[in-house]
């Protein structure tokens, strides 16, 4: 037992005499940009749709929906970073950012885009979106929907607890607008 003992008790010590080389060894590593190395930026995609992504009017690289990448080695400076619906010439967002030798940068491409729904179909109507429930409105009522991400969305209207589409309309959202559908009918 005491043969044992004395084998855990050596291990456990060289196990921590070995942290301990490690953990000041790495000490003086360091995460942030040293002056030898230029800035990152990090592009995320959180709009819905896929992008293409230009810096200072050239292209970098394209993100679909909920990915992100990064532009390395960025010169110290004013940039514009913009991001365009992928394939077109559609401008979804811009942004101008500053960048110095000791710091990264990190823009993330979200919609802020709004649909009003007005209820003028002369009864009270339950309201989907992408066949997601939203609200229920009664007649002469309105509603905001915010925050759509971009691309093109089916909005229809139903009786409340009933399945026959009463009416419906198809939104292309490409920017954040306010975006407005009126339910008649």
């Amino acid at each position: 037992m005491g043969r044992l003992r004395k084998q855990i008790v050596g291990g456990a010590l060289g196990a921590a005499v070995c942290l301990g080389i490690f953990l000041f060894a790495s000490s003086g590593c360091k995460n942030s940009t040293t002056p030898d190395e230029k800035p990152t930026i990090t592009v995320r995609n959180n709009c819905g749709i896929a992008v293409d992504i230009y810096m200072d009017g050239v292209y970098q690289f394209y993100l679909e929906s909920k990915e992100y990448y990064y532009i390395e080695n960025v010169a110290a400076g004013k940039h514009t970073l913009e991001a365009k619906k992928k394939g077109t010439a559609t401008l979804l967002k811009s942004v101008s950012v500053e960048t110095t030798t000791t710091s990264n940068y990190t823009w993330t491409i979200g919609s802020t885009a709004s649909v009003t729904i007005i209820n003028h179909y002369g009864e009270t109507l339950s309201v989907y979106g992408d066949g997601a429930y939203q609200t229920d409105l009664a007649d002469q009522e309105s509603d905001l929907v915010q925050n759509v991400p971009y691309g093109e969305h089916l909005f229809e209207a139903k009786r409340p607890s009933q399945s026959e589409v009463l009416a419906s309309t198809r939104i292309e959202v490409l920017g954040d607008n306010g975006y407005t559908w009126t339910i008649t009918k």
